[in-house]
């Protein structure tokens, strides 16, 4: 075994621009404090270096030198994960964001995806033959972290979740090697990587297929005032998942800006309940299928939008813009009865924050405390991959989100508090919505019966956990110089 040396961040960044063929940053480079920076504001860490990888034999490259002198690393495509795991002190960034090729074949409905591609790059490029790969909600989402968590958006009820979609993953494993990982080949690995895939390797492009488009989106959107919630969230939880496959069905509570001059007066800055339905295909047909989830309640606004998917992909960029801090719980939520409706609104008229605005072109939105959003009654089981929490009744998302450090404690707070009386009610969490890097305990609560075959696959194919900076941590083998290092 190799000895650890220690070396300055300087001496990292020279040693690695030996090795590789691609531009590695270090702390003393202009470009170092933004290329530093995730998404969640909330995240501030210091890499030793950071690779920024042009082809998988830079990954591979990078992988092998640092393994070989034991110095952590941790991996970025997106850098979209809540939890902030692509980045740490003192650790090698191996940053796969330069990955950005997207190439489809139309007479085959296929398409290969660099890792470090955004989820944008992917719709605009299918619009062009109206095709797309389920996945998403936000266009700046990394494709890579998505995937490998389950990804599920807007086409999810149609179609199913990105992971349906994968044909081939081209992952550097810990040793090195730059596997074609799919049904066929290192079936195993392929099946852990669909779900759990933070842990085993380096994704560096994908193979999807596409589904056609069905049709444009329209989007129907009411609020209610507070005295209109309860009963409008009872509706909810029997028609939502009764839907038709074609329309997803989103319900948030928040408390209402001051200057939102759109709502009457006496609601504004009081909590409301913003209710809206995404209906695919034809516009004229829409106003019938909706029709019973706004039966109930007086609305206070109603504004309807016909939009191309490609445009509803990007229609809540701002809201979820670079720059904000988070801490986000989820939970896969199997009975909405009237005790967890009180728990709820309680929770979400108790939140301590403000609503931070957000400009859109669908609606009007912003980030709220609370998002629930209507699965289907008989989800199918997943065995044929790792997902954990994608196929549920209703998905419950809580969401802390800043501006100020001053401002965390409390949301923190606020947030696991909430979670916490929402336990009862869960039955999974999705893992790209966690703000925890878990530990093995996390790891079975998440996975299931699922774990033990992960760990075995973890243990072939990383047996060092080299990965050890995962959203969860599927290594048993507790004195591995990794964990620690």
């Amino acid at each position: 075994m190799v000895t650890p040396v220690s070396r300055t961040p300087a001496e990292t960044v020279d040693a690695l621009r030996d090795v590789v063929t691609c531009d590695v940053v270090g702390p003393d480079d202009p470009s170092y404090d933004m290329l530093r920076r995730g998404w969640n504001a909330d995240i501030d860490r210091r890499p030793a270096a950071i690779v920024r990888c042009a082809s998988a034999q830079d990954v591979s490259a990078a992988l092998g030198w640092c393994v070989a002198r034991r110095v952590p690393i941790t991996v970025r495509g997106g850098g979209h994960n809540l939890a902030g795991t692509a980045v740490a002190d003192d650790a090698v960034l191996i940053d796969t964001g330069l990955l950005r090729q997207v190439d489809l074949d139309p007479d085959t409905g296929r398409v290969v995806v660099g890792a470090g591609c955004r989820w944008g790059d992917v719709d605009r490029v299918g619009a062009e033959y109206d095709r797309a790969v389920p996945a998403g909600v936000v266009s700046h989402t990394g494709v890579a972290g998505l995937t490998l968590g389950g990804g599920v958006g807007y086409l999810t009820r149609m179609f199913g979740a990105s992971v349906d979609y994968v044909d081939e993953i081209e992952v550097v494993v810990a040793d090195g090697r730059i596997l074609a990982v799919s049904r066929d080949e290192h079936a195993d690995l392929f099946w852990a990587l669909r779900g759990a895939g933070h842990n085993f390797g380096i994704a560096t492009k994908f193979t999807f297929r596409t589904v056609p488009l069905p049709g444009v989106v329209t989007i129907r959107q009411v609020f209610y005032g507070a005295g209109d919630r309860a009963e409008v969230l009872r509706l909810f939880r029997e028609w939502g998942p009764d839907a038709p496959g074609n329309v997803g069905t989103y319900i948030r509570l928040l408390r209402a800006p001051e200057y939102w001059s759109q709502l009457p007066a006496g609601h504004r800055g009081q909590p409301v309940l913003s209710l809206a339905t995404i209906c695919y295909g034809d516009p004229a047909d829409e106003p019938a299928i909706t029709a019973p989830m706004f039966a109930v309640g007086t609305p206070i606004y109603h504004n309807v939008r016909t939009v191309p998917h490609v445009t509803l992909q990007h229609a809540t960029d701002d809201e979820f813009r670079y720059g904000v801090a988070h801490y986000w719980k989820h939970s896969a939520v199997e009975r909405l009865d009237d005790d967890a409706i009180d728990l709820i609104l309680r929770n979400c008229d108790a939140y301590p924050g403000a609503s931070l605005n957000a400009s859109a072109n669908i609606a009007h939105q912003l980030l709220c405390p609370f998002e629930i959003i209507a699965g289907t009654r008989n989800p199918r089981p997943r065995p044929d991959d790792s997902t954990s929490g994608i196929e549920s009744l209703f998905s419950a998302n809580i969401g802390a989100d800043w501006l100020y450090p001053a401002q965390k404690a409390p949301l923190v707070e606020w947030a696991r508090r909430f979670d916490k009386e929402l336990e009862p009610y869960r039955n999974g969490t999705y893992i790209n919505f966690t703000s925890v890097a878990g530990n093995d305990e996390m790891a079975r609560n998440v996975y299931g019966d699922k774990y033990d075959r992960l760990a075995e696959i973890k243990h072939e194919y990383d047996p060092d956990n080299v990965f050890s900076r995962g959203l969860v941590d599927l290594a048993e083998n507790e004195d591995s110089p990794w964990l620690n290092a």
